[in-house]
């Protein structure tokens, strides 16, 4: 079918569901009888008042325009999260999306010669991008709306199946109605085409968050995308398939590290220890078209390993480093990981195939400390890969081909916000005074690392010089744009680029790095076996992955380095109500012996393996989080501290017991404000935080751990005022 008649067909749906009116307020009538024509034509007087058109690209004068996605305005209101309104019923699929985009490309399909030509004669490879349609405000350049590339994608594992909302022409990773424990597969859209590799050029293609250096470093720069029949390039009737390939091979990993851990070769260069199946692989679902990878959805997020019938165990060698009561695998002296960082090894196995869990034991650090027993292997269903777009007839005129790299990993608890946003919130809008000490680790991008994709994939033509993987490019443009408005708010789709997911400082939540004669690249072995033992160390450390990992710091016992960056709520870890993210329920108070003291889920005891099994994690709650609600807490933490005159290296000696907000009819809040004469507005935190004094265990329950309170501090926050009390003393206040 040619492809005029194939948008046809998606015009005549959408015609009757509101998008004709729509768009004849454009001037574009999508039932006309020459259609070709009419979106073609110039039109005269677009609306860039109407919702959703504001950041349409001031240069874009027709409905379609020939090879340019941006300047097409059936395919931008068609395509961008914020065209939306009420006198729509319906909008497009995936798969009409993806037609829309091909006559984007094939109204006057290019020959070969005209891409040489728009090369600069430079060599043409066939290339594979990951790749995202965005409002302007996440573009590379930020002028208007546009696709957004990067050659490397990133789906998210999950266990239950992917939910396309076509009205956020996104993802999703829960809704409500869904159960407590789902976690959606997210996917990720690769496409192919035509690239040239140039020089960084922040003013013709980016990269996005331009780096110093950029502009000597090589990126491959989409020119034209491929699609099947003859209407894609003059002169050729092109089939195009797109293979993927992922691997996981952590627990090999694990044990070339090891040695005498009980397996060596060949069992470790066989399932389970690496494994290709079980992963990911391209939809065959019609109403999502092509290019669309999806992961495997699996019952639970980790499973125990089997091999040759019986459960899977290695040997914990005796003496080895450790984190808490986590196993640990040493970087080199580079900081490459050439095996997951922590190994989860509290679950022993015995002689007679019973399982003890050493969580049970007072003791669970110095038993793993001293090694020697048999622990059970545990699989996660992440993995690291390629994807590689095949087209025969175009073999011999374009012989190169650059795949793509794919990462599919772990959840992501903050679907709703992304490294960059955080990133740049905090270089550019957060106060001086606290931007120093705001992060214990900074929100690092996966986009702005400048490594290569895994040069240890087998049978990849990935090469070491290929440092730009994880850049973020745009199409290459001419001339001058003009600036339009950037008043679109946050998409909260889930995307699927580098720029939302974490970079790989030791090691990372999305990708580690290792070294390959004496080359770095990135890979996913070097990450946690299975993730949550990662996730548990990332979470407690003080949200060490911000928009990714919650942060646990007040969950567990005080610790002296690792104080409360962006504080959870008490309903986020089950303090009140039943959906603590990590199934974990928060400190509580308890009174031991007359002394009040607080009570908390020992670190070393608490078992994010184990609860993962049982499916007690959960994103009913922190998925709700979006961008702003996320800044709001983090800056409410900082100005805590700086009200309390808690220099950095005191904030350990603090604990933040209670964090949540408060309506303005709070009992406890019109005292305060009586008492201060002042009157607080907008968002209103109430936090309780404690200088603490030494902790142990408790006797009667070893997984849990009591803490002394030493002073307690009470604030009402807000980004103006903060009104607080010492104890039981009087309430003052305090300008932020």
């Amino acid at each position: 079918m040619a492809l005029i008649n194939e948008v046809k067909q998606v015009c005549d749906r959408l015609a009757s569901v509101g998008w004709r009116d729509l768009l004849l307020q454009q001037g574009l009538d999508i039932t006309a009888t020459n259609l070709q024509q009419e979106l073609t034509k110039e039109l005269p007087a677009i609306n860039r008042q109407i919702v959703g058109f504001e950041d349409f690209a001031f240069e874009g004068k027709r409905g379609i325009e020939a090879g340019n996605p941006s300047r097409s305005l059936l395919f931008h209101a068609l395509a961008s999260p914020n065209v939306v309104s009420a006198n729509l019923g319906a909008y497009p699929t995936l798969a009409e999306l993806e037609i829309i985009e091909n006559f984007v490309y094939g109204v006057q399909p290019p020959s070969l010669q005209d891409l040489q030509v728009l090369a600069s004669r430079q060599p043409l490879a066939i290339a594979v991008f990951a790749c995202e349609y965005r409002p302007a405000s996440e573009t590379v350049h930020r002028q208007h709306a546009d696709f957004c590339f990067s050659r490397t994608g990133v789906a998210r594992v999950g266990t239950a199946k992917a939910l396309y909302n076509d009205k956020l022409r996104g993802f999703l990773p829960a809704v409500e109605g869904d159960l407590k424990e789902t976690f959606r597969v997210l996917p990720a859209r690769y496409s192919a085409y035509i690239a040239v590799q140039r020089t960084g050029n922040e003013d013709a293609f980016g990269p996005l968050r331009f780096q110093d250096g950029d502009n000597t470093k090589l990126f491959w720069v989409p020119l034209h995308k491929l699609f099947n029949g003859t209407e894609c390039i003059r002169g050729f009737d092109l089939q195009v398939a797109m293979k993927a390939h992922h691997v996981n091979q952590k627990l090999r990993r694990i044990h070339l590290a090891l040695k005498n851990a009980g397996w060596d070769e060949p069992d470790i260069s066989n399932p389970p220890f690496i494994f290709t199946e079980g992963i990911a692989e391209f939809t065959t679902a019609s109403e999502f078209g092509t290019g669309l990878l999806v992961p495997i959805v699996h019952p639970n997020l980790i499973e125990a390993a089997t091999y040759q019938g019986k459960l899977l165990t290695f040997k914990v060698p005796p003496n080895s480093p450790t984190l808490s009561s986590s196993l640990e695998i040493p970087a080199d002296t580079t900081g490459a990981r050439h095996a997951p960082e922590y190994v989860h090894v509290r679950h022993k196995i015995l002689p007679n195939g019973q399982q003890e869990n050493l969580n049970d034991q007072k003791d669970v650090e110095a038993i793993v400390k001293a090694g020697g027993y048999d622990a059970q292997h545990y699989l996660d269903f992440t993995g690291d890969g390629s994807i590689e777009a095949i087209c025969p007839e175009l073999a011999v005129a374009i012989p190169r081909n650059v795949p793509a790299y794919s990462l599919v990993t772990a959840p992501d608890f903050f679907p709703s916000c992304d490294q960059r946003e955080l990133l740049e919130w905090t270089e550019q809008s957060v106060p001086s005074r606290l931007r120093q000490n705001l992060w214990r680790i900074s929100p690092e991008t996966l986009s702005d690392n400048r490594f290569a994709p895994n040069l240890q994939l087998e049978d990849v033509d990935f090469r070491p010089e290929d440092k730009t993987v994880t850049a973020i490019v745009s199409l290459p443009r001419q001339g001058s744009v003009r600036q339009m408005p950037l008043n679109g708010s946050p998409t909260i789709r889930q995307a699927y680029l580098p720029d939302v997911a974490a970079g790989v400082f030791a090691p990372g939540w999305d990708v580690s790095f290792d070294s390959t004669n004496e080359v770095q690249h990135l890979a996913s072995y070097g990450l946690g076996s299975p993730f949550p033992e990662d996730s548990k160390l990332c979470a407690a450390l003080s949200t060490f992955w911000p928009a990714v990992a919650p942060d646990a710091a007040r969950t567990f016992q005080p610790n002296s380095r690792w104080p409360t960056v962006s504080p959870l709520t008490d309903a986020e870890i089950g303090q009140v109500g039943n959906l603590p993210w990590d199934g974990i329920s928060g400190p509580r108070r308890v009174t031991k012996n007359g002394k009040e003291l607080i009570e908390y889920s020992d670190f070393a005891h608490a078992d994010y393996v184990d609860n993962s099994l049982q499916n007690k994690f959960s994103l009913s709650l922190t998925a709700k989080v979006d961008l702003r609600e996320y800044q709001a807490r983090v800056l409410a933490m900082a100005n805590v501290y700086q009200v309390l005159r808690i220099i950095p290296e005191d904030r350990g000696k603090w604990s933040v017991f209670s964090f949540q907000p408060v309506e303005p009819n709070n009992s406890e809040l019109q005292q305060a404000q009586t008492q201060t004469q002042t009157r607080l507005s907008e968002n209103i935190y109430r936090f309780e935080i404690y200088r603490h004094g030494d902790s142990f265990l408790d006797p009667e329950d070893s997984r849990k751990r009591l803490v002394e309170i030493e002073e307690t501090v009470t604030l009402f926050v807000t980004p103006v005022n903060i009104l607080l009390k010492r104890s039981n003393g009087t309430w003052s206040r305090r300008r932020v």
